[in-house]
């Protein structure tokens, strides 16, 4: 609908057509009886406009029924068609930033926009007289109380805080003239007293809600309001100094009172969350919750980086407790190189798990890992030594205490356990899980104790069985990442993609820092016994490395997984001295003798031999010699006396000399 001629009208085709308040044919034969008035007629683009007052009641009912009174919304349609979003305002508001920094909220963003839409109409209306005619339904008189009406009644469909008072309105716009888009900026925003009531008060409410006994926000606002009673005061325990009730009182004299609302939004705030829980909750919690992390991706290459971690096996021995494990991961494949058990959490359990990974590596053919990352708990014990970069791994990575995502080794246990421990075996979860598949069923025990529970219980040997069996599981099923290692397990993944830079182990310096220590002598220059057992030197030449009249020494080996011995390697002082091999004894019968005892006597008579020749070589480097007395040679001499002469006297008399020097000193003094 619109005004034509200071008439309102509406269009003769919408009538019978989108309006559908009455037939084509009631239209046609209203119009041929003069019942209704046409003020404009139809031509081609034009539309034909009927006089609303001519139509007669009862299709005026059903129009107002249908789409209310014309009169009143014909002038808000009028309107807003000047009300046009604006884009450079939008722009204005979004990168306009108060003193403190901060942007503006989002909903005051909308409420700003929407304002300079409705004055910007307002601007045009105002400049032109045929639009406040159209807009205002013809009659320009009394504009700004018509204005102001119709910008009011709007204020449902286009949410804005303009006032509804024409002086006001005329006012706000005359500002919008000067100052532009500044003008909507409300003026409380970083006010400095508002800023100080606001931070104390935040203050407060934070420091109630970090009580040691962990306040809902509701009691939080219980002892703030006891606090502004004088039920209680609040001080500071590290300073003792009182939190002051005047620092919340407004300039009228007031409490400030804030609601329940109040206290959860100063709390929930999301800076306020992370540091209330930073004291609330565990370190654990706070650093899921909130602290931020690093965004990694694995080594392409393996044995570029290993992680170790240790865990408890989720099922119990039958002492009720539960078998400890330590793994070693290389973290490109997943592939797990080492593992250890033992009933204690203790160093050697971390050394076993050390020990197996090289024994694997050496075993399969690899070289020396790049990097080890590992944690502070039990290993911090080998900082010096074994995990001090250089020393055996090129890189040492130290975990930080508390941050369990970390480690890659953590990731790999959880993948380990939930993909495969609980494919294979019952009871796997925790029953605090989240997920309900994770959380084990539990059967309680109604006893005197009202703690206990049924579970089934393994023997430490059945708990290790089965997880190595998990483990063969584990590498020798298809790697996660099937994008990029297509058809691979883990273990291949890590047969094929290993480090081309990777060094060979030197299992000398391997075996003094994760092997184990005895002291023993060399025996009969050929070997030394460890553990009831004999050990060839690979060379007779070795004694010469030996400090003089010491024959004793220091043996390190590296205990296989059934605890034998391979090879041990000697340390005098600290110095390297040689790899020695185990002496096969042969059988001494020649009729019972096989290939293996020939081979064991070549070997100890090729030693015999080379220790024969090489004293036989130094004992013809030797000279026979005849040692002659000098003492002998002088015996026949004869002794004649000798006359000394007299050398002249060139010394001076010194008491003569003293006397004169004595004498002048005299004079001088009597001359004073």
């Amino acid at each position: 609908m619109e005004y034509y001629n200071n008439i309102l009208c509406v269009e003769g085709g919408w009538l019978y057509g989108a309006g559908d308040v009455m037939s084509k044919y009631s239209y046609d034969a209203n119009i041929r009886r003069g019942w209704i008035k046409v003020e404009r007629r139809a031509c081609k683009g034009t539309p034909a406009l009927i006089a609303y007052d001519s139509i007669p009641e009862r299709f005026k009912k059903v129009i107002v029924d249908k789409f209310g009174d014309p009169h009143k919304t014909t002038k808000h349609n009028q309107f807003k068609s000047y009300i046009v979003p604006d884009a450079e305002a939008l722009e204005f508001y979004s990168a306009y930033r108060l003193p403190d920094g901060r942007a503006l909220p989002e909903k005051a963003i909308q409420e700003y926009c929407t304002n300079a839409s409705f004055l910007n109409a307002l601007l045009k209306v105002e400049s032109n007289k045929g639009s406040q005619r159209r807009a205002l339904g013809g009659s320009a008189r009394g504009i700004w109380e018509k204005l102001a009406s119709v910008v009011d009644r709007l204020k449902d469909e286009y949410p804005h805080t303009l006032p509804a008072n024409s002086r006001r309105l005329k006012d706000r716009l005359k500002a919008y003239k000067k100052d532009g888009y500044m003008s909507l900026v409300h003026k409380n925003y970083c006010n400095d007293n508002s800023r100080k009531v606001s931070a104390d008060l935040e203050h407060l409410i934070l420091s109630l809600y970090t009580l040691p006994n962990k306040p809902f926000s509701s009691s939080v606002h219980d002892m703030y309001l006891q606090f502004l009673g004088g039920a209680i005061d609040v001080a500071d325990s590290v300073t003792g100094e009182l939190f002051d009730r005047e620092a919340f009182i407004d300039k009228n004299g007031m409490p400030i009172l804030v609601s329940d609302s109040t206290i959860w939004n100063y709390i929930n705030n999301p800076k306020n969350r992370a540091i209330v829980d930073n004291v609330r909750n565990d370190g654990h919690y706070y650093n899921d919750m909130h602290r931020p992390h690093h965004h990694r991706h694995a080594p392409a290459y393996s044995l570029s980086k290993i992680s170790m971690d240790d865990r408890d096996l989720p099922r119990k021995m039958k002492d009720g407790n539960r078998a400890k494990a330590y793994y070693a991961y290389d973290v490109a494949s997943g592939c797990v190189i080492g593992a250890s058990y033992s009933r204690l959490k203790d160093k050697s359990l971390f050394i076993d798990c050390i020990r197996d990974m090289f024994r694997n590596i050496y075993n399969w053919g690899y070289g020396m890992p790049m990097e080890v990352e590992v944690e502070h708990h039990l290993v911090n014990n080998y900082k010096d030594d074994l995990m001090k970069a250089g020393t055996i791994f090129p890189f040492v990575r130290w975990c930080n205490p508390g941050n369990s995502q970390e480690k890659r080794a953590e990731h790999f246990n959880r993948a380990k356990k939930y993909g495969y421990e609980k494919k294979y075996q019952d009871g796997i979860g925790r029953f605090y899980s989240k997920l309900e598949a994770n959380r084990p069923k539990q059967e309680k025990i109604f006893d005197e104790h009202n703690d206990n529970y049924k579970e089934k219980t393994f023997t430490f040997d059945e708990l290790v069985a089965d997880d190595l069996f998990i483990i063969e599981k584990f590498n020798n099923r298809l790697h996660p990442k099937q994008k990029l290692y297509k058809g691979l397990t883990r273990m291949e993944v890590m047969q094929r993609n290993l480090n081309p830079n990777l060094a060979n182990i030197d299992k000398p310096v391997l075996a003094k820092c994760i092997g184990e220590k005895v002291k023993t002598t060399i025996r009969r220059s050929q070997y030394v016994r460890v553990q009831y057992a004999d050990y060839q030197l690979p060379s007779p030449q070795v004694l010469e490395m030996l400090e003089p009249n010491n024959y004793s020494v220091v043996a390190y080996y590296i205990p296989e997984k059934d605890q034998t011995i391979g090879d041990v390697y000697l340390y005098q002082d600290g110095d390297f001295i040689a790899k020695c091999e185990k002496i096969e004894t042969y059988n001494e019968a020649k009729a019972e003798q096989t290939e293996k005892d020939d081979i064991a006597y070549q070997n100890q008579a090729k030693y015999v031999a080379e220790f024969d020749k090489m004293t036989k070589t130094g004992k013809k480097k030797l000279s026979k010699i005849h040692v002659i007395d000098n003492a002998e040679r002088f015996e026949s001499v004869k002794a004649e006396m000798v006359k000394i002469p007299t050398l002249p006297n060139n010394k001076e008399d010194f008491e003569e000399c003293f006397d004169e020097d004595f004498y002048s000193s005299g004079n001088a003094i009597n001359d004073l």
